[in-house]
């Protein structure tokens, strides 16, 4: 029988397969977009710059579909939250 920490743990597993597979492919919605100054990108000044942007934005988007907003769970789970990430 499985604990709790194990059933707990594969379900952030799960959630986090999910979530990778979908976050991939927004780096093409992302840079077929349009929002993306692709032309403007300079592989020798702050080539990172835009790269992380697109990144951020992904996760910040992914993260969004987790936060229980506007449920009666918002609260709690925002304090769950950022208790956890102390400890990270």
């Amino acid at each position: 029988m499985k604990s709790k920490k194990q059933k707990i743990k594969g379900l952030v597993k799960d959630m986090l397969i999910e979530s990778h597979k979908k976050a991939l492919k927004s780096i093409d919605k992302a840079l077929n977009s349009g929002c993306v100054d692709i032309d403007g990108w300079d592989e020798e000044n702050a080539p990172m710059i835009l790269p992380k942007c697109i990144l951020t934005a992904i996760l910040e988007d992914e993260a969004r579909q987790y936060t229980a907003r506007g449920t009666k769970y918002e609260k709690q789970m925002k304090k769950e939250v950022k208790n956890i990430q102390y400890f990270l």
